[in-house]
């Protein structure tokens, strides 16, 4: 018996269960057949007010509220995308902006003026771009995101509104073709009629809740609007104020460094390069000691040519001799009465030079100069307190191309000694004043700095002395082109001599 009841309270348990299960099944499946018939009820009255077999709810003034939400949400969207992007484009700007201050750093040689001036502004410009991305982003675009956010639940409340007015639609037909009937039906007439008041209630409260939210958020769009334009375009016009600020400190700087420059501050000393060797030149010793030559180069010895040199007088003797004959090559000279020079017929004479007065010191030998200097030297002191008679020093003539390369001889114009050397083969006669000889333009040449001269091939160029002779640098040289009458520093080896 016991048994027997235990068993009975199973049942009855097993039965409740299968019974609660079915239940839930049937309420499910109600549920969901209730909402297939709920949206065929729905798409069929659409088609019949399409269709103009069923006449619709109209309500001119939800449908302007609609289209100003609609409007409105839209102009919503396109200024959050814009300032979105706005922003987007203000942080890549910042990024350029600091990527070109680093270059600008890097390229900004330290010893220039305004080195650290340019590193602050530099700094200056990243503060400004991060607080100005910083305010667009707490300032203007979060606002605007939380305006934008309205939108959606008042979309789906409108769309709600739209179906519930369809369903108040259907079941106001439904009653009046239950009423329009032949045979009436009272209990099918009273369900339809609360189903109808049901409809028409939630439709009602819907409606009246978007009468109310509609126009209130349109409302809102000017003061939205205003607010945010006024604080975008506020924070912008601070942020560029600061950036004027900064860009006049930089350009300042950057006319503070052309000023500097101008006045040869950072000006780099050049040297012109040597001029190439021929075959011929390039094979000769002499080439190796001598100093780079240019365009007035000694003259190549002829062979057999007379290399001893001696001017004497009644009493003394001047000796030059080559460096090709002896290692320690000399000059004698002895105070004399007159003199007398010998030449050979060979060789031209240079313009006259003057030679020290006859109150010479004793020199040291020859054999104390080292080898690989090519200077002449005094081998023989020179009789002192004897009156000098006859041709002053003045007419004594030498000949260069006896004397090493080395030996130079300054050029005099009007009896002025001049630091421009003139080179051999040079024309100073019939020249404007203060040209010293003119030059002929061999190769192109570009300048590279303000106070230099660019000239063609085959321009004519008159040589001028330098204004400031301590200035001169070796290998160049100041002249005149004839046809601009500008003036400035030139390579001497781009040119020869006319």
């Amino acid at each position: 018996m016991r048994w027997m009841r235990c068993g009975g309270r199973r049942r009855r348990r097993l039965l409740s269960v299968v019974a609660r299960d079915s239940k839930m099944a049937d309420t499910k499946g109600g549920l969901f057949a209730k909402t297939v018939q709920k949206h065929a009820g729905r798409a069929k009255e659409k088609i019949l007010q399409n269709l103009g077999k069923a006449d619709r709810t109209i309500d001119d003034v939800f449908d302007e509220y609609d289209a100003n939400f609609t409007r409105q949400q839209t102009n919503a969207n396109r200024l959050h995308k814009e300032v979105s992007n706005y922003l987007r484009c203000c942080r890549a700007l910042h990024g350029a902006s600091k990527g070109l201050y680093e270059t600008l750093i890097e390229v900004y040689e330290p010893e220039w003026v305004g080195h650290e001036l340019l590193y602050a502004q530099a700094q200056n410009s990243d503060m400004l771009w991060t607080d100005f991305c910083h305010k667009l982003q707490d300032q203007t675009l979060t606002p605007l995101t939380a305006y934008q956010q309205q939108f959606p639940e008042l979309r789906k409340k409108i769309d709600k509104r739209g179906r519930k007015l369809v369903d108040y639609d259907s079941q106001r037909h439904q009653l009046e073709n239950l009423q329009r009937a032949s045979r009436r039906d009272e209990y099918k007439i009273a369900r339809a009629r609360d189903a109808l008041e049901t409809a028409r209630t939630t439709y009602e409260v819907l409606n009246k809740e978007l009468y109310e939210e509609l126009p209130a958020l349109y409302d809102q769009r000017i003061p939205n609007v205003a607010s945010h334009l006024q604080t975008l375009y506020a924070a912008e016009a601070t942020v560029m104020a600061e950036f004027s600020k900064v860009a006049k400190e930089v350009e300042a700087i950057a006319d503070k460094l052309t000023k500097e420059c101008a006045k040869g501050t950072y000006k780099v000393k050049r040297t012109a390069a040597p001029r190439p060797l021929s075959s011929v030149e390039a094979s000769s010793p002499q080439n190796t000691t001598n100093s780079p030559s240019m365009w007035y180069d000694e003259a190549p010895k002829e062979e057999g040519s007379n290399s001893h040199e001696v001017l004497e007088g009644s009493e003394g003797t001047l000796e030059i001799t080559s460096p090709e004959e002896a290692p320690g090559s000399s000059v004698t000279l002895e105070a004399q009465e007159t003199y007398k020079p010998i030449k050979d017929s060979d060789q031209t004479t240079s313009p006259p030079v003057e030679p020290p007065g006859t109150d010479v010191p004793d020199l040291p030998p020859s054999d104390s100069q080292p080898e690989s200097d090519n200077r002449p030297t005094i081998s023989a002191p020179v009789a002192q307190n004897k009156e000098e008679t006859g041709r002053p020093y003045e007419e004594i003539e030498f000949e260069d191309k006896k004397v090493n390369g080395n030996v130079s001889q300054p050029a005099r114009t009007n009896g002025e000694v001049l630091s421009t050397k003139i080179p051999q083969g040079a024309t100073t006669e019939g020249l404007p004043p203060g040209v010293l000889y003119r030059v002929r333009a061999t190769y192109k040449y570009t300048r590279e700095d303000v106070d230099e001269i660019s000239f063609e091939v085959g321009e004519i160029i008159n040589v001028v002395e330098y204004e400031d002779p301590e200035e001169q640098e070796e290998g160049w040289l100041t002249g005149v082109k004839e046809s601009t009458n500008e003036k400035g520093l030139f390579p001497a080896n781009f040119t020869r001599p006319m």
